[in-house]
């Protein structure tokens, strides 16, 4: 079971090697939550604001299946 994970570029210095085209390939997921893959991947969880799964609005409790699509971002505000 893969899941494919793209983060939005402040997140990225967080994963090692992130390639911004294909995002980042997670094996041997199945039944994890979202929380459970951004601790994976070693982001703080607290640096996550937006969480979609396959472009609907996700949770942090959300459950993965194979073939998802998750986005992860950080949004800054300014004015």
């Amino acid at each position: 079971m893969s899941v494919r994970v793209q983060l939005s570029p402040l997140l990225r210095k967080y994963v090692p090697g992130y390639n911004h085209d294909e995002g980042v390939v997670l094996d041997d997921v199945e039944g994890e939550s979202v929380r459970q893959l951004i601790k994976r991947l070693g982001i703080p969880p607290e640096e996550v604001f937006t969480i979609m799964v396959n472009h609907y609005p996700g949770q942090p409790r959300s459950v993965v299946k194979d073939g998802d699509f998750v986005t992860l971002a950080k949004v800054i505000a300014g004015g």
